[in-house]
């Protein structure tokens, strides 16, 4: 007799929605200065009400901080602080902010002095934070089945990533 063991990717975005916080400067508006022909290249303003400007928020399926850390690691993230479970770093021209929330999964921040690439970046993480959790995970599999004197007949790999593993419970 056989069973199948079946583990599939999952997206670092929950349910693929985006939860974007709009946050404006904190002296006046900058709605009526881009109106009025201003591009935000031509802006004169300080690094902290940059930062307000191009901020965004996410939720995410995040809930391992040390695969978090490895993840960051590996996609070049420098300057990686653990301060209360909460994880920030800077990564390529972002500073991204992980917020632990417990029980529930981690909310990342980006920010940036502009907001392109924002989009990018959340797929190639939600990308890499999946192939490294699923490592693990498969890894932990295969190390509890030889733990009971099982052993795995059949792997197989299919396009979206799924793996299927048969085992013997002969």
């Amino acid at each position: 007799m056989s069973t199948g063991i079946e583990l599939v990717p999952f997206l670092l975005i929950a349910g693929g929605n985006i939860l974007i916080r709009a946050i404006h400067a904190a002296s006046g508006s900058t709605s009526s200065m881009i109106e009025s022909g201003a591009t935000l290249e031509n802006l004169c303003l300080d690094e902290q009400t940059m930062e307000k400007l191009f901020s965004q928020e996410f939720e995410t399926q995040i809930v391992d901080k040390q695969t978090l850390i490895k993840t960051l690691k590996e996609h070049g993230a420098v300057d990686i602080e653990d301060k209360f479970n909460n994880i920030s770093c800077d990564l390529e021209v972002f500073h991204v902010d992980f917020f632990y929330n417990g029980d529930k999964p981690y909310t990342m921040k980006i920010s940036a002095k502009n907001n392109v690439g924002f989009d990018e970046l959340v797929k190639d993480l939600s990308n890499e934070y999946t192939a490294n959790a699923q490592e693990i995970s498969y890894n932990k599999i295969k190390e509890r089945l030889e733990q009971q004197n099982l052993s795995i007949s059949d792997e197989e790999i299919y396009e979206d990533n799924t793996i299927v593993l048969t085992v013997d419970l002969d």
